[in-house]
């Protein structure tokens, strides 16, 4: 018996010191926007661009990137290019491509050509050319 209740109390205390924690973790995040500076319309629009940019992946085509990106000025290849967000020419992204013609062009932009690698959106300023 003396067992049992032996364990019944070290479980109490581990649960105890583990909700402690979690308490304590919480209130260093949850003051982030306590003053209510959270622009929730702002939060919203940027989640749902997440969103749309999160849907081109390596593997899809140059046609398919064009849905959601529009490209840029400044210097390009077809096998490398920046390309901005349709909705806000401040929100970017480096995309490798494969070409999908062996005897391609060096200069030609296919749409059937693979994205090989993309990087994670990110802001900067409109270049024009």
């Amino acid at each position: 018996m003396k067992l049992l209740e032996k364990l019944k109390i070290h479980i109490m205390k581990t649960l105890a010191t583990f909700f402690t924690a979690m308490l304590i973790m919480y209130s260093f995040y949850a003051p982030a926007f306590a003053d209510g500076s959270l622009d929730k319309n702002l939060a919203k629009q940027i989640s749902s661009i997440l969103t749309d940019c999160q849907k081109i992946k390596p593997g899809i085509t140059r046609a398919e990137l064009l849905k959601v990106f529009t490209t840029e000025g400044g210097l390009s290849t077809p096998k490398h290019r920046t390309f901005v967000y349709r909705g806000c020419p401040y929100i970017k992204v480096d995309v490798d491509f494969t070409l999908s013609e062996l005897k391609q062009y060096e200069l030609e932009e296919r749409p059937a050509d693979i994205i090989s690698k993309i990087s994670k959106p990110y802001l900067d300023w409109s270049v024009i050319d």
